[in-house]
């Protein structure tokens, strides 16, 4: 895997330059901020359960949500809808992360959808490209409006 990968959005952002993972598995949910850490620009924040992504994703402002979809106490999904459902964070892209996902309820919402077991070069592949898709989807609304 190449040393740093620097993904369009990671110059400017409209929200800012932090990764928020859900995971319940403390083990992945470091892995992945490791991962993600050392090969992209982006800063990661890590958190286990649904009422805490809730919480923090206030506080930070994300660009990008890496969600598992079988968490405790609200699914992933149920933590998606009510992040859409808030001014800071409508419209983040969002990946779900599982062995088995609700890919026609991914699918409807606009979620990226990753396989555990996940492959680390197709995680970090997933986060460019969902990040350079929202970038450009933004820049053509705006683009409407000058």
């Amino acid at each position: 895997m190449p040393r740093r990968v620097i993904p369009p959005a990671a110059a400017q952002t409209l929200h800012s330059a932090t990764i928020l993972i859900v995971e319940d598995d403390e083990n992945i949910g470091e892995f992945l901020q490791q991962v993600i850490n050392e090969e992209t620009p982006y800063h990661t924040t890590v958190v286990h359960d649904g009422p805490r992504a809730l919480e923090k994703a206030q506080q930070i402002h994300p660009c990008l949500l890496l969600l598992d979809y079988r968490l405790p106490g609200m699914d992933g999904l149920e933590v998606y809808d009510r992040l859409q459902s808030m001014d800071e964070t409508r419209g983040v892209p969002a990946i779900m992360m599982s062995t088995i996902l609700p890919g026609e309820e991914l699918q409807r919402r606009g979620i990226y959808q990753l396989r555990k077991p996940m492959d680390l070069g197709n995680v970090i592949r997933m986060i460019t490209h969902a990040l350079a898709t929202f970038e450009e989807q933004s820049l053509r609304e705006n683009q409407q409006y000058i």
